[in-house]
């Protein structure tokens, strides 16, 4: 039997981000013990990869880490892997960003080891083969990458080598069906080694590699366990072990490497994540033969796809920004790398998607990139602008103001973004409840200005319950009447049927954008030949931003109404609402400390709630994961045949003064 050799892969500390704390306690329960382990077994041999904030903050805290893997990489027992920075989806973002990334990372290893890294590492091994020409201009000659996106006729204990462009870049799969299982001893676990070796090899080659991936905290219970000091301590079928098996790590192994195997592999993604890519919260089968991708997971998850957008938006902003001030540029690309973390997208390794907190998060940073973009460049100017900004084959409009910038959506004509640029993040990125986890279904999206036109006797259950029976405004499809660039001001319209009896009904709706907020005109028309009674709701959902100790309950908004010409302050936990007589609305951000100044043109009737949401982010079982402030102006209307109701909000934004 030809010797099999084996390499050792440590990933990256991803689920701790950039949190000190987080950082510390793996440093304590993971990595302190494993430079320990390898210090005592010379004959373990493993490759590091780190995230760049993981690797900034050993150097910082724990110097005498960076010794002993400097000794260790001296011996030649230990080899670095490279990869992004931030640790990105790296499908997701420019060229220029990947190549930006990977360098930042590489610098950092060399500035702090002394060693340029020669491989890579791939969050959740989210894979395109576009990915080669940058990979191989950053100088990276290998890269590991999980089995399950490689057909099966390549898997045959070889590396692979696979092309793009005239370029290639060799590949190392990984295999999770290969990994320790609990209570495996060292004697079992080489047999399925050696069985699936002896299953899978290439007969015409003789120099055989498997490579084995072990995420940060399963390498830990691997040292608790003993299985690690068990499986290099050489008392136990040394002679066997020793003919059989050698450790290896890449770089030393590629350069005796004479076979590697020419493999086309498609776009895809590690299973644990693609199983959650078809149906929202919800494991499932791939049925097609087609690997599933990053955008199919986008696709399935709306807030997911909303931050891509978003993130891709101030990408083209500061690559089109020209001449300003260089460091604030850099310093806006920076922002941007930390919001490209694939940690706002993946709860890794879990592979559901990122709870509310990580978005939120991300899209502070692309608050922040924005921030420093405008204030370096003189010629970004105010404009209302329109283009397909999601990609859904509809324009939307993208209001870029002085303080905010809002997207609106002709789907439900609502704002779908809505960014205050200096130390915010987006109020209206809140989710919608889904029946497998909230236990109801909201049927609509959540964002600002989503109007109901519902019938009285449904009044009571959307006051109760947050929840309309037939969604209608909220669910239509609004085209352009107008635009008015110069303005600010958009002109939509949207067509429903009303009721049981089907009344046909027409809601135009004009927008105007203005650098104190938003003022929102409604003409409703009653296009039957019948009497329309029921009511008229605007509702405006402040999704929770800011996730501290100080807000995880949802202290973060305070609200104050002026009902009946008298100022009163709810605790909206409880819910509250008035039929009738409600002129302001104020609604504070305790954590941000703004103010927004909510007044409709004549007496509302009003609600106010918090609604929680759960998802599931380390297990299947949902759990709270954040909130949205419902706050919703309605009126009991009666339309004649042909005729109209007029209703306007004006929305405000006033900084509180700390």
């Amino acid at each position: 039997m030809n010797q099999l050799n084996v390499c050792l892969e440590l990933s990256a500390d991803i689920s701790s981000g950039k949190d000190p704390v987080l950082l510390e306690e793996n440093y304590q329960k993971v990595f302190k013990g494993t430079l320990t382990f390898l210090y005592s077994h010379p004959d373990c041999y493993l490759s590091i990869a780190f995230t760049g904030p993981q690797l900034d903050y050993y150097e910082r805290k724990h110097p005498e880490s960076i010794e002993l893997l400097k000794d260790l990489l001296s011996r030649k027992q230990i080899e670095i892997i490279g990869g992004g920075y931030y640790a990105p989806i790296f499908p997701l973002i420019y060229p220029s960003d990947r190549a930006g990334q990977i360098e930042k990372m590489s610098n950092s290893i060399r500035q702090t080891l002394g060693k340029r890294p020669l491989g890579l590492y791939l969050f959740g091994s989210i894979w395109d083969p576009m990915l080669i020409t940058n990979f191989h201009s950053c100088e990276m000659s290998f890269m590991f990458l999980d089995s399950t996106l490689v057909s099966q006729k390549y898997l045959k204990c070889l590396p692979l080598i696979t092309s793009e462009q005239g370029k290639s870049i060799k590949v190392f799969p990984t295999y999770k069906n290969l990994l320790p299982e609990e209570n495996e001893n060292k004697k079992d676990w080489t047999k399925k080694l050696l069985k699936f070796y002896d299953r899978n090899r290439n007969d015409d080659s003789e120099n055989h590699v498997i490579s084995i991936s072990l995420e940060f905290e399963y390498f830990a219970k691997l040292l608790g366990c003993g299985f690690l000091n068990e499986l290099f301590d050489f008392n136990l079928d040394s002679n066997f072990q020793e003919k059989a098996i050698n450790y290896t790590l890449p770089h030393e192994y590629l350069s005796k490497a004479e076979d590697y195997l020419s493999a086309y592999i498609p776009a895809g993604m590690e299973w644990n994540i693609a199983q959650w890519s078809s149906v929202p919260y919800k494991k499932t089968e791939n049925s097609s033969h087609f690997p599933l991708s990053i955008h199919d997971y986008l696709n399935t998850y709306p807030q997911n796809n909303r931050l891509y957008q978003r993130m891709m938006y101030i990408s083209m902003l500061i690559f089109q920004t020209k001449g300003g001030d260089k460091m604030r540029k850099a310093s806006a690309t920076q922002s941007l790398w930390q919001a490209q973390s694939g940690t706002n997208f993946i709860c890794y390794p879990e592979g559901v998607p990122a709870t509310a907190e990580n978005r939120q998060s991300a899209y502070r940073n692309l608050n922040e990139a924005e921030r420093f973009v405008r204030d370096g460049a003189k010629q970004c100017k105010e404009s209302l602008t329109k283009y397909d900004y999601n990609g859904d084959g509809l324009n939307e409009y993208i209001a870029f103001l002085e303080r905010y910038n809002a997207v609106v959506s002709l789907k439900g004509g609502q704002i779908t973004d809505f960014n205050l640029i200096k130390s915010s993040s987006n109020y209206a990125a809140s989710i919608s409840a889904i029946e497998e986890v909230d236990g109801f279904s909201d049927g609509y999206a959540r964002g600002l200005f989503v109007e109901h036109l519902g019938e009285k006797s449904d009044l009571k259950k959307y006051l109760d319950n947050n929840q309309i029976s037939s969604p209608m405004f909220s669910k239509a499809l609004f085209r352009e009447r107008k635009l008015e660039n110069k303005r600010k001001e958009i002109q939509l319209e949207g067509k429903g049927l009303f009721s049981e009896q089907k009344l046909p009904v027409t809601l135009r709706k004009n927008i105007t954008f203005t650098q104190s907020g938003i003022n929102v005109q409604y003409i409703l028309r009653n296009e039957s030949e019948e009497e329309l009674n029921g009511f008229f709701a605007v509702e405006l959902n402040f999704a929770q931003t800011r996730f501290d100790k100080n807000y995880a309950n949802g202290d973060q908004y305070t609200t104050e109404i002026v009902h009946n010409e008298e100022l009163k302050q709810f605790d909206y936990k409880k819910k509250f609402s008035f039929n009738n007589g409600v002129s302001f609305i104020h609604i504070t951000d305790q954590a941000d400390k703004r103010v927004f100044v909510i007044e409709p043109n004549e007496l509302a009737g009003y609600s106010c709630s918090l609604l929680a949401f759960k998802r599931p982010v380390k297990s299947e079982s949902p759990e709270e994961t954040s909130k949205t402030l419902v706050s919703s102006m309605f009126w009991e209307i009666n339309i004649a045949p042909g005729m109209e109701k007029e209703k306007s909000i004006f929305l405000n934004i006033i900084p509180v003064k700390k």
